[in-house]
């Protein structure tokens, strides 16, 4: 797919160009698991398998409430950036106001930027990373931004455009259509809802 050539600075050709080429080398990578394996991830989505982790009720409970989840119960395949419980708790009193109704516009874009289409593992973007010149990924989200991921050793950061960081923090979470990659930060500044709604 041509992933050597892959820029920092690509254009959305090419980013869906690697996007394919990811979910490629992920279901080749699902076709080696056993049956047993196989069986079990395709029989359950993302939004179950979300809603069944206990360190991922908070960012269940927000999507739910975005009208989200019902995303993650369609066919089409996505891999999701979920902040864990303690992510939220580390944001205090700017997390909690976050997440009541009053900004729920908010709180939807954060989660759209938290969303990139396609089936992608941990390993699948860490080998991108590996096999890009400058080992960095660019991918844009559904909130059309983008997301810089880097890696050092087994360990991937995600850099938002604003400059909000986080890491990778436990297994990933693999369902029929799509990934859930627990993260431990929230890819975007909040100082204050007000700021979130305005990016």
């Amino acid at each position: 797919m041509g992933l050597l050539g892959y820029r920092t600075r690509c254009g959305l050709a090419a980013a869906t160009a690697m996007l394919l080429g990811l979910a490629a080398c992920s279901a080749e990578e699902k076709a080696e698991k056993t049956t047993a394996q196989s069986e079990d991830v395709s029989g359950k989505t993302l939004a179950t398998v979300i809603a069944a982790d206990g360190d991922l009720s908070t960012i269940d409970g927000a999507l739910s409430d975005a009208g989200l989840s019902q995303v993650f119960d369609g066919a089409a395949a996505y891999t999701f950036l979920a902040p864990t419980d303690a992510a939220f708790a580390k944001l205090a009193e700017a997390g909690a106001d976050l997440r009541t109704p009053e900004q729920r516009p908010a709180m939807v874009a954060v989660l759209r930027d938290h969303i990139v289409p396609g089936y992608l593992t941990p390993a699948d973007i860490q080998n991108a990373i590996k096999l890009s010149d400058d080992k960095s990924v660019e991918m844009k989200t559904m909130g059309d931004h983008t997301l810089t991921f880097t890696g050092s050793g087994d360990a991937i950061t995600v850099t938002s455009e604003d400059g909000a960081k986080a890491h990778f923090a436990g297994d990933a979470l693999q369902a029929g259509n799509g990934v859930a990659i627990p993260i431990d930060g929230l890819l975007k500044t909040t100082s204050a809802p007000a700021q979130a709604a305005a990016q």
